[in-house]
Formats: C-alpha cells, sequence, structure tokens
C-alpha cells in the first residue's frame, strides 16, 4: 500500500509540473497577445486621425475650386506685388512657433480653431491646416487662419463584437 501511495505522489508531482509549465506558457501566450491587441489599438488609432485629416484636407480642396489670385479687377498689379508676400508653411509647427513665423514674414495670425484628431507625428496644438496655403502670394499684413490639433474623441470599436475585434466571429 505505501508503494502505491509514494507512486501515485510521484504522478501527482510530475502532473504538477507539468499543469505548472503550461500555465507558465499560456500567461506567456496572453501577454503576447495583449501586448499585440495594445498595439493594434495604436496602429488603428493613428489610421482613423490620419482618415479624418485626409478627409477634412480633401473636403478643403473640393471647396477651393478657383485660383486666390486671379488678376480680375486688380487695378494697380504693380504695388499690389511689392506689397505681397508668400506665405510660409506653418503645418507640424506648434501654435507659438508658426505665430512667430508668419509674424517674421509680415502676415497676422487669424481665426484659431481646434480639430481632434489621432495622427502620429502631430503633437496636440501643432497646427494642422492653414488658409490661405503656403507659398501663395498675399498683402503684406495678412492674416492665415490655421487649424490646431487638439485630443481627439474618435475612436475606434474594440469590443468583442466590433469587426475590428481580432477574436470577432465577423
Amino acid at each position: 500500500m505505501k508503494a502505491q501511495l509514494e507512486q501515485r505522489l510521484k504522478e501527482l508531482r510530475t502532473e504538477y509540473e507539468s499543469g505548472q509549465k503550461i500555465l507558465n506558457d499560456i500567461e506567456i501566450a496572453l501577454s503576447e497577445l495583449e501586448a499585440r491587441k495594445k498595439n493594434l489599438n495604436e496602429t488603428l488609432l493613428r489610421i482613423s486621425g490620419a482618415v479624418e485629416l485626409l478627409e477634412e484636407v480633401l473636403g478643403v480642396e473640393s471647396e477651393v475650386s478657383t485660383p486666390v489670385d486671379s488678376g480680375v479687377g486688380v487695378k494697380n498689379t504693380k504695388n499690389n506685388l511689392e506689397n505681397s508676400v508668400e506665405v510660409p508653411m506653418v503645418v507640424k509647427k506648434p501654435l507659438d512657433h508658426a505665430r512667430k513665423i508668419l509674424e517674421d514674414a509680415g502676415l497676422t495670425v487669424g481665426e484659431v480653431t481646434e480639430k481632434s484628431i489621432f495622427v502620429a507625428g502631430v503633437r496636440f496644438g501643432d497646427v494642422i491646416r492653414q488658409e490661405p496655403k503656403w507659398e501663395t502670394k498675399v498683402e503684406s499684413g495678412s492674416a492665415v487662419n490655421l487649424v490646431i490639433a487638439g485630443k481627439g474623441r474618435f475612436k475606434p470599436d474594440l469590443s468583442e463584437d466590433s469587426k475590428l475585434c481580432p477574436f470577432s466571429d465577423h
């Protein structure tokens, strides 16, 4: 009887060690999946921000159908050319830096609005759009309207029922 109990104890210890190894393997796999899920979530947030930004940019470009300086109705072309300056690019610059660049070019900051986005490489408070666009000739002292990046509110649905969820049946 004692030999049987010792044999059973040996079997249980072996089974326990095997179970511990499987449990450790599962925990490692779960942590890897969590890291992949976090990475995917961050990627989806960046993509959603890029989509939002591109939609807005395409919407702005489709609204602008006529050139800024067509020359129609301009009486003193020589004087207008002497007082014109080229709008510098301030996109992806912090607002304070953009303001300084515009002032150095002889322009002023007009209306400043905020747009919620999630885009890699764009920090909150950076300029994401300017009007008029850079390289446009405008009269010295003109105002340039800016849109700056704000904290985004759009987040992808990663719930279990979502098509974006890696464990979804969709």
